[in-house]
């Protein structure tokens, strides 16, 4: 050993017979020594679990594995359970509230009040329940969460630091090691240095076998006992949700009559109002339909004034129109079971206003009008039912008639053709007494009875020139507007022809000869004479009401709805400034007040 050696023991020397080394400096050689140290140790600590793996005790490595799992493991449950315990206590916190809501609700019922028991009952039952939780999460926190912690305190932590000293010791072992081997192997060995190094790797060994031995010890003894204290812990968390739900069940059993009582009373209150909001539906779509069907009455209503100035007015404000709309007046008023009695009140002021028997309906008033639409519109199947045969033979035919010497210079036998053809006429409307219409004959019979009262000569005249002069005589002389014939076969003769008709059958009807006005008709006159009588026993037949008095109105009122009143509701908004303007010139504003409001309750139409 060289007399100049080292005190570290770690200065680095050559062989025998080598180049003579020059030695470091020792603060160099220290310096290169901690470097060294300084990567052992760390590249240990990199490698523990490898080298515990493969040269420790093969059982404490598995034992520390299950103890690094069991410690994961315990802290979660921990966490869970102490979560679920903070749920439970905000559940019992945040049912206060709800308590004092059902208190103060089952106070606002009597007790012998159904939902002021059922509210009793359910507040009785959450309040158990709350207490049952209160119970679970004290008994969670004593039987499972505090046991739990306490085993990792005083077992798994323990267990735990064991293991840290160990590793601790091995690694100080390990460094001692190191240091004795690289004292043993120096060139020139420093006898100090060995000295202190082998005494330093003693003392490492001996702590790292005690400390092997205790981290053995406590980490089986952890893995051991763990099976018995999670089974411990199991039970106490089984036995704590078995409390729960035993005293809830128990709980909720005792309630069990009260709760079918509730349920009882619940589908009963239900049904109760399931009923009612049937009820409150079906009279809601009543009073829609009530209102759909008569939302045009008030407009009706005024229709069916007896000065008929709103029909007059809208007349008069229709141009060209005036027939059509006309007869959609009378479709609307006889749908409602207004035309018959708007025309006998029209009849009667009409009898009572004329001084004179024979200026009878021969005015162009709206009465009149509507009498003659409505005549027109009813009878027009029974004309052409009693005229077309006879017009028809008639058109065949149309020479031999003209008895007026100016227009024709032959006039032998034409009075005989001409009566043949009336008589023809006159016996076919005879024998359709039994066709006529019932309006025409409760029409006949109002007017008769009216003019009898102020001009009783005028009996037969006024009901003849109502029956022939409005009616039958007009279709005669025009059978084309009728429906009785086409205008074709209509030629400039045998309208002459239908026009004697006319003529002649209009006399035997007002009970009068032709005088000095027509000369040429005088020859008929014994025919006019001759027919007379039977004329006014038609006349009185046809005033008479049959038996059968039902009569089928033109239209429904469902569909006068659907086609005549909302024609006219745009028709009157269209010219609702013209009508005004005629309400006011005849005098009858006041009646314009009454349409403007049924005019805003329909509201706003379209009159494109």
């Amino acid at each position: 050993m060289s007399g100049t050696s080292n005190n570290s023991g770690f200065s680095p020397s050559s062989s025998p017979g080598s180049k003579k080394s020059i030695s470091a400096p020792k603060n160099v050689e220290w310096s290169s020594l901690g470097r060294k140290v300084g990567v052992a140790k760390t590249s240990m600590l990199q490698k523990m679990g490898k080298v515990e793996t493969t040269q420790s005790n093969p059982q404490l490595v598995i034992d520390n594995m299950k103890v690094k799992v069991l410690k994961a493991l315990y802290d979660e449950t921990i966490r869970l359970s102490k979560k679920m315990v903070s749920k439970t206590q905000k559940y019992i916190t945040s049912s206060t509230p709800l308590q004092e809501s059902l208190q103060e609700l089952a106070n606002y019922y009597t007790n012998e009040h159904s939902t002021g028991r059922s509210i009793e009952t359910i507040l009785k039952i959450h309040l158990e329940l709350a207490a049952f939780r209160e119970k679970q999460q004290t008994s969670i926190t004593n039987r499972f969460v505090l046991p739990a912690e306490n085993f990792v305190q005083t077992v798994l932590g323990p267990s735990r630091d064991a293991k840290g000293k160990f590793r601790k010791s091995r690694l100080e072992y390990d460094s001692a090691l190191s240091k004795l081997k690289i004292a043993q192997q120096a060139t020139n060995i420093d006898l100090r240095n060995l000295y202190i190094c082998q005494s330093h790797f003693a003392t490492y060994k001996l702590r790292f076998a005690h400390r092997q031995y205790d981290a053995q010890v406590k980490l089986a003894d952890t893995v051991q006992r763990h099976g018995f204290e999670y089974l411990v812990q199991s039970i106490n968390l089984l036995a704590t949700l078995h409390d729960l739900y035993s005293n809830s069940c128990t709980h909720l059993n005792e309630n069990e009559q009260s709760i079918k009582e509730i349920k009882d009373y619940s589908a009963n209150q239900k049904k109760i109002f399931q009923d009612q909001r049937q009820d409150h539906q079906l009279k809601l779509y009543e009073l829609s339909r009530e209102k759909e069907e008569n939302k045009y009455n008030e407009l009706v209503q005024i229709f069916s004034s007896p000065d008929l100035a709103v029909v007059n007015a809208i007349c008069l404000s229709a141009g060209s129109d005036q027939e059509a709309i006309l007869e959609d007046l009378v479709r609307i008023l006889d749908a409602h079971k207004q035309t018959l009695p708007i025309i006998k009140l029209g009849i009667t002021k009409e009898v009572q206003s004329t001084s004179s028997a024979q200026t009878l309906f021969r005015g162009n008033s709206t009465a009149t009008k509507l009498m003659t639409a409505f005549t027109r519109m009813t009878g027009r199947p029974y004309l052409v039912a009693t005229l077309k045969p006879i017009v028809d033979k008639l058109l065949k035919d149309s020479s031999g008639y003209e008895l007026d010497p100016e227009k024709t210079s032959n006039t032998e036998g034409n009075v005989e053709r001409l009566s043949q053809i009336c008589q023809e006429f006159l016996d076919a409307i005879y024998d359709s007494l039994d066709s006529c219409p019932l309006p025409f004959r409760e029409m006949a019979n109002h007017l008769q009875k009216e003019v009898v009262k102020v001009f009783p000569e005028s009996k037969h005249t006024s009901v003849g020139g109502f029956i022939f002069l409005r009616f039958f005589c007009p279709c005669i002389l025009s059978p084309d507007t009728c429906g009785v014939s086409d205008s074709a076969s209509l030629t400039m003769e045998a309208r002459r022809a239908l026009i004697l008709v006319s003529k002649t059958l209009q006399n035997v009807a007002n009970g009068i000869t032709f005088g000095s006005k027509e000369t040429y008709m005088k020859d008929m006159n014994g025919f006019l004479e001759s027919n007379m009588e039977g004329c006014k026993v038609f006349l009185d037949k046809i005033a008479e009401m049959p038996p059968n008095t039902d009569y089928q109105p033109l239209s429904s009122i469902s569909e006068v709805k659907s086609n005549q009143l909302p024609s006219i509701h745009k028709l009157l908004i269209k010219n609702l400034e013209k009508i005004f303007k005629t309400l006011n010139q005849y005098q009858q504003s006041s009646v314009t007040f009454s349409l403007v409001s049924a005019l805003g309750k329909l509201g706003d139409v379209s009159t494109d």
